[in-house]
């Protein structure tokens, strides 16, 4: 899930530009934008990629959470596999 909000994010953020119908740049490019903005459209994709940016927020969250949880509470070793290696 979080790669498919990794995806969706930046999607729906170069379609939102697009729609205001303004020059833009990225990259030291300008990049292609609409004849005629269309304001509604902008709204609903902002309204979108807020929710959908929280949600990713949250989601990211849960997971520290979890593999706090799993080292202190459970005292299993999920967190260490997953921590790099000392070398000695």
């Amino acid at each position: 899930m979080i790669y498919l909000l990794f995806i969706a994010l930046p999607v729906i953020g170069l379609v939102m530009m697009y729609n205001r119908g303004n020059p833009w740049f990225a990259f030291g490019l300008t990049m292609p934008y609409a004849s005629e903005a269309n304001f509604e459209r902008v709204d609903s994709l902002k309204s979108w990629h807020e929710m959908l940016a929280n949600l990713g927020y949250f989601v990211i969250g849960l997971h520290a959470a979890a593999a706090l949880a799993h080292h202190y509470f459970w005292k299993d070793n999920t967190l260490l596999r997953m921590m790099p290696r000392k070398r000695s």
